[in-house]
């Protein structure tokens, strides 16, 4: 009912099955109204919520259903994602599709995953441990961002190129 009088939110956290959270049928076409979602809670296998506005910023505890299709629709400045089971063909997906220009209010990107490895596929040409400390910039040279990693975690912080 409140989000039928567009009200924003400052923060929304979501637990619970997200399936059977009646809220989230209710609020999944009207997160453009939150700043931040929260939720850490993971569906049940086979269910896949269907997010037709983004938040913000966005966090997400029990990640693995959020695919990287999920990722490269988003338009949150803001991603967090937690017990991710996105691989680095996905990684390599997404930083091509940022430099290409995808992406573009992509503020700070944060992955656990762990299926990062350094014995799988390349990203960007490169085995995963050579992306720490890396600075990338888009291809208009609008933007760089600074990769860090850390065992199974990836941050990617983005700023505008000066």
């Amino acid at each position: 009912m409140l989000f039928d009088q567009q009200l924003e939110f400052k923060r929304l956290c979501l637990k619970g099955s997200i399936e059977e959270n009646l809220l989230w049928n209710q609020i999944s076409n009207k997160l453009g109204l939150v700043e931040y979602l929260r939720i850490s809670s993971s569906p049940d296998t086979g269910f896949r919520p269907v997010i037709t506005s983004w938040p913000q910023k966005i966090s997400i505890l029990g990640s693995d259903w959020f695919t990287v299709e999920y990722l490269l629709a988003c338009t949150c400045t803001t991603v967090t994602l937690k017990e991710s089971h996105l691989e680095n063909k996905d990684l390599d997906e997404v930083l091509r599709k940022w430099g290409a220009g995808g992406l573009p209010n992509l503020k700070y990107l944060k992955i656990h995953s762990l299926s990062f490895t350094d014995d799988r596929e390349q990203i960007l040409g490169m085995n995963l441990n050579e992306l720490d400390g890396m600075v990338l910039q888009t291809d208009d040279g609008s933007k760089k961002a600074t990769i860090k990693l850390r065992p199974f975690w990836i941050d990617m912080d983005v700023t505008p190129f000066e």
